[in-house]
């Protein structure tokens, strides 16, 4: 369920359910240390024996109940800002990660595909954005017009110059427009990366990951987090991987790519050595 807090987009699990619930309390015994003190103004000053042990008895009630609701106030904003967060496994898991790189894997090698992917925006008869898979390594251009069915785009002689198919990442980015209720169509690379630092400070899926220009290309570069062992499995198994059909998180950044520039996202260059991924990247006109 989803509601908004202070004008921000939060889930509402448990947790957060249970830290709003906690706050609310602290409210009740605050306006519970109020009415003491007006009882203790109400007395004021006094030299009756019997008056002067109700004050004690309220400042001891307005005490206690003013430290409560501090301690109180303090769990409750814990409980939302900290155990409240969404947990990477309900979105995917580690043991998924490997799966679906070796189920492509195995696809692509089967296809006799060996060219870099290359993320296609929405246009051209999309209406979601696609990665393109060339047969060949070497330069390569996406169909010039295509339809949301098409899977395989055949050549002139019957030949298989390419796979097309939906990018892992973009169910996730989806929720992450869907989650924060904004848009980076056409919004250009640097708004997109502010957008999606939700998948490192919310949903912990990415360590870290920038987009850099360098002498004429993007240069992108992604190190993961909590799936971080299932990338160091994937590199390790399938090091092809992040050339051809990237995983999750890495996906969900160059469909990003693409659908903020509005151009072809063509990885050139992967260097997978190290637990930080690097992308080249060639933005081109489509």
């Amino acid at each position: 369920m989803a509601e908004r807090l202070l004008k921000a987009p939060i889930r509402m699990s448990r947790a957060r359910l249970f830290g709003l619930a906690l706050i609310l309390a602290s409210l009740v015994l605050l306006l519970l240390a109020l009415d003491a003190q007006i009882g203790i103004d109400e007395i004021g000053e006094t030299n009756d024996p019997l008056l002067q042990e109700r004050l004690l008895r309220l400042e001891d009630r307005r005490d206690a109940f003013l430290v409560t609701a501090i301690g109180t106030v303090f769990m409750g904003l814990f409980a939302i800002a900290m155990l409240g967060e969404p947990s990477t496994p309900t979105i995917v898991s580690g043991d998924q990660m490997v799966a679906t790189a070796k189920m492509t894997g195995g696809i692509l090698g089967a296809l006799s595909l060996a060219g870099s992917s290359l993320y296609l925006p929405a246009r051209h008869g999309l209406e979601k954005e696609k990665v393109f898979v060339p047969a060949t390594s070497g330069p390569a251009t996406p169909p010039a017009a295509l339809t949301e069915d098409m899977v395989v785009s055949p050549g002139k002689d019957g030949s298989t110059p390419g796979a097309i198919v939906e990018p892992l990442g973009l169910g996730l980015l989806d929720s992450v427009e869907s989650e924060l209720r904004t848009k980076i169509e056409g919004a250009g690379l640097e708004a997109a990366e502010g957008t999606l630092q939700i998948l490192k400070h919310g949903l912990g899926i990415l360590k870290d990951f920038h987009f850099k220009e360098r002498e004429g290309k993007t240069v992108l570069r992604v190190e993961y987090k909590s799936l971080a062992e299932a990338c160091r499995t994937v590199r390790k198994q399938r090091p092809d991987t992040c050339r051809q059909m990237q995983c999750v998180g890495c996906s969900c950044l160059l469909v990003a790519a693409a659908r903020a520039s509005g151009k072809v996202v063509a990885v050139e260059e992967v260097d997978n050595s190290t637990d930080t991924v690097v992308f080249t990247l060639d933005l081109r006109e489509w």
